[in-house]
């Protein structure tokens, strides 16, 4: 390869990993104002969150372009075609948690300046886990680091076991409950549970990616090894 080519194959790919940044970022800042949203019931930063959900999807379609572009123009092989074809599964998967972060505002909006029925204690504690999931997944997806892909992959167990909690703690709840409106709630929340487990579940997604990529084997695998 010549010197003029390698520097056009790593300028386009680092305006990738460049929007690949913006990405991520913003999904980030979606899933985190979403809950924050929720948490004070606040239907205006939880319309900002809906209406930001365009950027997101704006970004995965600009992605998907370069991306084909990029093979067009250079025909990466082996890895290399690899690493950029999971840069569009990464950008899928990211582009489902917007998605998944605008579910979670919708119910904000849905009861906006009320009072919630249970303190978000829990589900807080998951959204820290999954933000965390989401920073150490691109981090090893830039580095090729099975290490740290292997560690997002062990940390959805504690957003599984996290819903699992949320599960229990609304089914107790509900057992003595009457109030319509606190019912729906409940059961609303269990539902914002559930969309905090499907993002762990693209982190690990990305995980498994990552793995095959550098290793050309089964992350599943070895990890129930």
């Amino acid at each position: 390869m010549t010197p003029e080519r390698q520097h056009h194959l790593e300028a386009g790919f680092n305006k990738l990993k460049s929007m690949l940044s913006d990405m991520i970022e913003n999904v980030r800042s979606s899933l985190m104002k979403a809950i924050d949203s929720l948490d004070r019931l606040d239907g205006d930063s939880a319309r900002i969150v809906i209406e930001g959900d365009q950027v997101i999807d704006d970004l995965q379609r600009k992605m998907d372009l370069e991306i084909s572009n990029y093979i067009g123009r250079f025909q990466p092989l082996a890895e290399d075609l690899r690493y950029v074809l999971t840069m569009m599964k990464l950008a899928t998967d990211l582009e489902r948690i917007g998605d998944l972060a605008v579910n979670i505002a919708e119910v904000a909006v849905k009861y906006e300046n009320q009072t919630l029925v249970k303190p978000l204690i829990h589900i807080k504690k998951m959204t820290a886990v999954v933000e965390n999931m989401l920073e150490e997944i691109i981090r090893a997806y830039y580095d090729k680091d099975i290490e740290t892909a292997k560690m997002v992959w062990s940390e959805d167990s504690k957003v599984d076991d996290y819903y699992s909690y949320i599960k229990n703690e609304v089914r107790d709840k509900l057992v003595n409950m009457t109030d319509p409106n606190a019912i729906a709630q409940l059961i609303d929340l269990l539902l914002v549970a559930r969309f905090l487990e499907r993002a762990g579940d693209h982190a690990t997604n990305i995980a498994e990616e990552i793995y095959y990529i550098v290793k050309g084997g089964s992350l599943k695998e070895e990890m129930r090894n």
